[in-house]
């Protein structure tokens, strides 16, 4: 995290419990705080960087939110990449494996009508 993003998180968050009326107003309080940060010396401005805890603790979520987001996109590859789709349901192999044939005997019927009759046929088989 910048040190400068560290500064002004806890910045606001006192400017906020100090006035709650101030939430709404970002823009002002981005302006007063860029003004207290550019009045800073580099001393103070140390205390934000990548050496304080703050920012360690802030880098090594970041870290594994990444690794967790990194680690859920891979699974979905592999489980597509497995054939992670479900079964077909057997009517609907049935009507695959008959629909062609059926429009080829029938070119006239309807689709619905194709498709009921091969429902009655699917039904006759139980």
């Amino acid at each position: 995290m910048n040190p400068y993003i560290a500064f002004s998180m806890e910045q606001r968050k006192k400017m906020v419990k100090a006035d709650p009326s101030r939430h709404s107003n970002i823009g002002g309080l981005a302006k007063e705080i860029g003004a207290m940060w550019r009045e800073l010396s580099d001393a103070e401005k140390a205390k934000y960087g990548s050496g304080t805890r703050k920012v360690k603790k802030a880098k090594k979520v970041a870290k594994t939110e990444k690794v967790a987001k990194v680690e859920k996109t891979e699974k979905k590859k592999t489980s597509k990449a497995k054939g992670g789709r479900r079964q077909a349901n057997p009517w609907l192999n049935f009507l695959k494996e008959n629909f062609a044939k059926m429009k080829k005997e029938n070119p006239e019927m309807q689709m619905t009508d194709i498709t009921k009759k091969i429902g009655q046929m699917y039904a006759a088989q139980k």
